[in-house]
């Protein structure tokens, strides 16, 4: 795991102290814009010094980040905002254009970025009443907003232009709209953490059923693992409300876990199967074409919609056809990839 925090308890100064700073500070994705630095020694004139003798800028306010109290100032402000146009996660249902939907994205963006920077502060709690937003708020309007994600999931592939119909204008339209996935995803919540809630089940218990749903629920909730949540809920039904007797009896064991993890690896196998050859039926392509697009991707982490385009050729379906069968292909083979690629 990579670590984003430096402890100081040194007397850094001058281009020693940038150095160490810009080595933790280093942008490695939207997740990690910036790092952490933890100092047991007062520098701040050092880091004043420093900045102003090696960067552009005579003010070093211009690149240290903003006291707590200002961020929270801003965050109150954009969730005062945020609420006075959408007071409640219900009325984002009642949204109907895309431009109204595109509206509610980018404003709960702002919200979800400056979320992800107030967190790093040390004064940050997830239970602080006076954010303008409470936590729980926060998390129903992120389900509403990966809501809208899942409805409109881009496609790298080109498809034919629509013939007839109104199109959306540019400007209003989601297609080009980053919705900042990586400052959803939790990396507790991980396979790891669900194996461990599913273990912890009892299906005897007055408190099972709510206990389980808990589990869906903070799966739907995550932007990475909701893809999966209908998987997940499909095993606990067959290992555990349809085998409580079996499940009870090897969750004592010392590995329950271990086994557990074994038992969901063949589930997904046999899930992961099940969807290809009903794909592969579908558009009348064989399997084995499928899973070598799949070993590719698993291997290059890239798409490579040629091996899927290749087989079509062999179709003689025609130019329209064959666009319209390689679009509906790729989107269901990425479809495939999140639903059963564990990280």
């Amino acid at each position: 795991k990579k670590l984003n925090t430096l402890y100081v308890d040194k007397n850094l100064e001058y281009h020693g102290l940038l150095q160490a700073f810009s080595r933790t500070n280093r942008v490695l994705n939207e997740k990690k814009r910036f790092g952490k630095i933890i100092c047991f020694r007062d520098l701040k004139s050092n880091v004043d010094t420093a900045i102003r003798l090696f960067s552009n800028s005579n003010n070093p306010e211009e690149i240290v980040r903003p006291p707590f109290e200002d961020v929270k100032k801003e965050y109150q402000q954009l969730a005062t905002d945020f609420l006075q146009k959408y007071p409640e996660p219900s009325s984002i249902d009642l949204l109907q254009s895309e431009k109204d939907k595109k509206d509610f994205v980018l404003a709960f963006r702002d919200i979800i970025r400056k979320h992800a920077e107030i967190q790093i502060y040390e004064d940050y709690s997830d239970d602080a009443d006076d954010l303008g937003m409470t936590e729980q708020q926060f998390m129903d309007f992120r389900s509403k907003y990966l809501d809208i994600h899942d409805t409109f999931v881009p496609s790298d592939m080109p498809s034919a232009s629509p013939s007839g119909g109104d199109e959306t204008p540019s400007d209003e339209r989601l297609e080009d709209v980053d919705f900042c996935l990586e400052l959803l995803h939790s990396d507790i919540i991980n396979v790891a953490y669900i194996l461990e809630l599913i273990a912890n089940l009892n299906p005897y218990s007055t408190d099972y059923a709510e206990r389980r749903k808990n589990i869906i629920d903070t799966m739907i909730k995550d932007a990475e693992m909701r893809n999966k949540a209908k998987l997940i809920d499909g095993f606990i039904q067959k290992n555990v409300d349809e085998d409580k007797e079996n499940f009870m009896a090897r969750r004592q064991k010392a590995d329950g876990t271990s086994e557990l993890e074994e038992r969901l690896n063949r589930y997904i196998s046999t899930e992961r199967e099940k969807a290809v050859n009903s794909l592969a039926q579908d558009e009348g392509l064989s399997s084995d074409v499928l899973d070598h697009y799949l070993k590719e991707y698993d291997y290059l982490q890239k798409e490579q919609p040629e091996i899927i385009q290749k087989a079509l050729k062999e179709k003689h379906l025609g130019l329209i056809k064959t666009r319209k069968a390689l679009t509906r292909i790729m989107d269901r083979l990425r479809s495939i990839i999140r639903t059963f690629s564990w990280d």
